[in-house]
């Protein structure tokens, strides 16, 4: 065990990704509940600017990717951070960049469905209405602008064509699957379309700021006992 486990942690990579992982709970997680707290105000961004949202059929086979799109993330992050160190601090800083934002705007701006265009009621009983009655009831249509779903599929992708050597396939896997879960987020009515756009633009913003802000430097001083 220990063994696997030093194969897939390399001892830089252990640190930022468990940074990743704590941001990640903490800005999908803890704040909804604090904001619960509160009792904020949640704007409704349905159909803004779009009518698409209107149009679109609920298909709750797509729930499956909704699901997957977790193990996208994690087999990802750990294949890519394997690739090197540099790909890992670039990989997981814009992360953490990204989540600074995520966290500013659902404190800001939070969002809710109020206009009841999501999460529909399931009719049948087959696999994929059993897996989508369970998500609805895990997950509340709260806190949706921008989508940590998508920001954290375009980050696998983008992250998979900076790779040391470059798979052609594997991108065009990676791309592909992409835009499965962005499908996914609105067919399975988890998500706007808008925040489809917003966790684009948001995971490009932190992969821009670590390019022209880099700290990886922090990383090299502060990690975890087991990788000194």
């Amino acid at each position: 065990m220990k063994r696997l486990y030093n194969f897939l942690f390399p001892k830089y990579a252990r640190f930022p990704l468990l940074l990743v992982l704590l941001m990640n709970s903490f800005v999908f997680w803890v704040v909804p509940t604090i904001q619960d707290w509160f009792g904020v105000t949640r704007y409704d961004l349905t159909d803004w600017p779009f009518v698409i949202d209107s149009v679109l059929p609920f298909i709750p086979a797509f729930m499956l990717i909704y699901v997957l799109s977790y193990v996208q993330w994690v087999g990802s992050y750990i294949y890519h951070s394997r690739d090197s160190r540099a790909l890992c601090y670039r990989m997981t800083n814009s992360d953490l960049i990204a989540k600074v934002i995520v966290l500013a705007v659902f404190l800001l701006l939070p969002t809710g469905d109020y206009s009841g265009g999501l999460q529909p009621e399931v009719v049948g009983n087959g696999p994929f209405e059993w897996l989508t009655r369970l998500i609805f009831a895990a997950d509340k249509p709260i806190s949706l602008f921008p989508s940590i779903h998508c920001l954290e599929s375009w980050m696998c992708f983008r992250t998979a064509t900076m790779m040391t050597k470059r798979n052609r396939w594997y991108i065009t896997a990676q791309f592909v699957f992409t835009l499965l879960v962005f499908a996914s987020v609105v067919l399975v009515k988890q998500h706007f379309f808008i925040d489809i756009l917003g966790g684009i633009v948001v995971a490009e913003i932190g992969l821009f700021v670590y390019k022209t802000w880099d700290k990886t430097h922090l990383f090299e001083k502060v990690q975890l006992p087991s990788a000194r």
